[in-house]
């Protein structure tokens, strides 16, 4: 498994949110599933292209190599984890984030994860990514 913070986030997040619920990878190969596993990804893209911040979301994937072809199950224990890490200490209605699972053809996975930089109680910017 991998997790990686890609480098987005000062632009448009419905476009990303597009991205993680389109049928077609960014190489313009067809995914084997799409599925959203944690949140609204429209509502997050909303929430963050309203912030008036300079950096409005966060994005990362958490990625499987096809010989792992990890459960169900795994998966979501991995999300969960991913959850109570980059939002630790934090109540579930402070964050705005979405998880969406791709499945690649051949057995391979790859969670997206889009989340608004910004704690919904105090309205101040927030980093749910480690430096």
């Amino acid at each position: 498994m991998h997790l990686k913070f890609l480098a987005h986030g000062t632009g448009s997040a419905r476009k990303a949110a597009k991205y993680l619920l389109g049928a077609m990878d960014a190489a313009g190969k067809e995914r084997g599933g799409v599925e959203v596993l944690r949140g609204d990804p429209h509502q997050v893209a909303a929430v963050a292209d309203a912030l008036p911040f300079e950096h409005r979301y966060t994005s990362g994937v958490i990625a499987w190599a096809p010989e792992d072809q990890p459960t169900d199950k795994q998966i979501e224990a991995v999300v969960d984890a991913f959850e109570k890490t980059a939002w630790a200490g934090l109540d579930f209605d402070r964050y705005a984030w979405t998880a969406v699972l791709h499945r690649e053809h051949g057995g391979g996975a790859h969670v997206h994860v889009l989340a608004a930089r910004c704690d919904l109680e105090t309205g101040r910017s927030l980093n749910s990514k480690c430096p």
